[in-house]
């Protein structure tokens, strides 16, 4: 019995680690890597108009399979999750509205600290978002990046970081949220821009407390996320259009 249980611990550690990087990778490199062969077979040069076309379908494409993998796999916990948010329907509304309250508070409260110290323009990150959205094929890139993005990146930087932190590890909550607060922030950050961190340790760490007070419910910072990729989509429509 007790080595049965031996084998359970060591298979939930082994799943947790091994989903985390599988995951990571993927959505590192699957849409990086399909731009470079499409590019390659019809020719492209990497530095043209053509290859930023492609990279944005790529993009779109690349994550597909990163997400349905990480809905495949991560089914049981999505179902677990499920049965917290009915149970507590009520507070999960409540977290997810304080959340997004909150990061768009303190994003705000950035951008005005930036603008005061004098620090101008974004990270290259946000310069990609803005580039993608306001591209010709900017309706189809809404998709990858208000709904497809928030659930990969909250398995990785939540799920399995808080797994493999509290469950495996089993160092306290607030380790995790640190963790995890400062690898999604760093993980935005594409060309080492780091005096731009400031606009993702917030919300990271937003949604750090908001997935361990729920009860490390994946819904409610996956819901946060999604409103905070859906409103900064907005806002840079909106600018387009007032330009």
């Amino acid at each position: 019995m007790a080595s049965t249980q031996k084998r359970i611990k060591l298979n939930s550690d082994f799943n947790h680690i091994m989903w985390f990087f599988l995951l990571l990778g993927a959505y590192l490199f699957v849409p990086s890597i399909l731009a470079i062969i499409y590019a390659t077979a019809l020719k492209i040069e990497m530095n043209s108009t053509d290859f930023e076309t492609i990279a944005i379908f790529a993009q779109a494409a690349g994550l597909f399979p990163v997400l349905a993998l990480a809905l495949y796999f991560s089914r049981q916990l999505f179902i677990e999750d499920w049965q917290k948010t009915k149970k507590r329907i009520l507070y999960t509304i409540l977290f997810i509205v304080a959340g997004a309250i909150a990061v768009w508070l303190l994003t705000t409260i950035v951008n005005i600290f930036y603008g005061l110290i004098g620090i101008e323009g974004t990270s290259e990150n946000q310069e990609s978002l803005e580039s993608a959205v306001l591209s010709k094929y900017g309706l189809i890139m809404l998709i990858p990046i208000v709904f497809f993005a928030p659930i990969i990146e909250e398995l990785i930087f939540r799920k399995f970081i808080f797994g493999i932190i509290e469950d495996n590890l089993k160092w306290s909550p607030w380790t995790a949220i640190l963790i995890s607060t400062v690898v999604f922030s760093v993980m935005h950050l594409l060309s080492g821009d780091f005096q731009y961190i400031l606009l993702y340790l917030p919300q990271a760490f937003v949604m750090g407390i908001m997935y361990h007070f729920s009860k490390n419910n994946i819904f409610v910072p996956i819901t946060i996320h999604f409103i905070n990729n859906l409103l900064a989509a907005i806002g840079i429509l909106v600018l387009r259009g007032l330009a």
